[in-house]
Formats: C-alpha cells, structure tokens, sequence
C-alpha cells in the first residue's frame, strides 16, 4: 500500500526524495505495516496520511510547508494539520533532539491510524457517515482529480466535514487524547521491538 504514496498525493509541498526516503523506510520495516488501519479512509490513504505526518515531524530546517494549490480542495485536511501543528504533544515530538529514525516512523504510522479514526468518530457523530461509503471507492487524496461534478461534490462535502471537525476541535478534547494515546502507544510498539532486538542479540552473544 505505501508504493501508492507519490508527490502528487501529498497535500504538502515535497519533491520526490522525500518519497523514496519513506518508503525506503516502509520497506526496511515492514513488521510495522499493520499498524495502519482503514478508517474513514481506506488503507491508500492512511499510509498517505502517515506520510503526511512524516513530512511534519521533520525538523523546521526540512521547511515542509503546505501546497496552495491543494489547500483550494482538501480545507478539512489543512484544519486538522494546523491543529496537528498546534499540539502541545506533537510540536514536543517535533523539537526533539533525540530522533530515532525508526521510532519517529513508527510515530507516523501510529497518529496516522489515530486520525484516521478520530476522523471516523467525527463523521458518525455528527452524521456524515455517507462519506465514509464514498472514501471506500476512491482514492481520498486524487479527487481533485475528478470531473467538474465530482470535485463539486467533493468540495461540499469538505465543507461539511470542516464543520463538523472544528466543532469537535473547539468544544472537547479528543483530537488531543488521540494523539497522547497515538504517541503512548508508538513508544510501547518502538520500546517492545528494542526489547526484542536486544533478547535476539544476546542469545547469539
């Protein structure tokens, strides 16, 4: 699923090392790949996702920013990356000095399958489950590629869901608790696997 990932999908202004260094890491550690789950969106668009992040949680010096022309179709996207951007836990990730390449992967795929529910979560609530239908036929992050009625179509739902999501944004804190357990949970993932690697090394020593 992740040799889906190309520069056009992504919703942040990237050149093509940026892929290849990704999913050269998706490759090297494909033990991990079950941490990416469908939710709201399908599989593709999770490990796009995760990518997404990835490109986030490298340092400023990288200068990752957003693509103008695709914050014109994906609003809810560029709401949830700028709340991503605000997290107190997230921005602490971020500015680390200590970045285990692996464990910062792991990170991505982790709050990849966190927002990907959390989405999910917002949709049934607040009704917009229709979306989740559609989201399962296509490739989420090519439909502004679409006819002139599909992006229509999709740009009114985006809408809605840019709603609904700042709703949930403003009046609770779950997006906050989903990436505090995200996070908790890549560190159990990366700390397990250490703790494996070093029972391995010492039976061979």
């Amino acid at each position: 699923m992740y040799r889906e990932i190309t520069v056009e999908r992504s919703i942040l202004y990237i050149e093509q090392y940026h892929v290849d260094k990704f999913i050269d890491l998706a490759k090297q550690n494909s033990q991990f790949n079950y941490l990416v789950k469908e939710g709201a969106l399908n599989t593709i668009d999770a490990w796009i996702i995760a990518f997404n992040i990835w490109l986030l949680l490298l340092p400023n010096k990288y200068n990752i920013i957003h693509s103008a022309e695709k914050t014109l179709y994906y609003s809810s996207n560029f709401v949830i990356l700028n709340a991503l951007q605000d997290n107190v836990h997230f921005n602490q990730l971020k500015f680390r000095e200590n970045r285990p390449e692996l464990l910062y992967y792991i990170m991505s795929l982790q709050l990849a399958t966190g927002l990907n529910e959390w989405i999910l979560r917002v949709m049934i609530k607040h009704d917009l489950t229709y979306m989740i239908e559609r989201n399962k036929k296509r490739i989420y992050f090519d439909a502004h590629l679409g006819s002139e009625d599909e992006i229509q179509s999709f740009l009114e739902d985006q809408s809605k869901f840019v709603k609904a999501a700042v709703k949930e944004l403003h009046s609770t804190n779950s997006f906050d608790r989903m990436i505090r357990n995200a996070i908790d949970e890549a560190y159990k993932v990366y700390n397990k696997h250490r703790e494996r690697l070093a029972k391995e090394k010492l039976k061979r020593g």
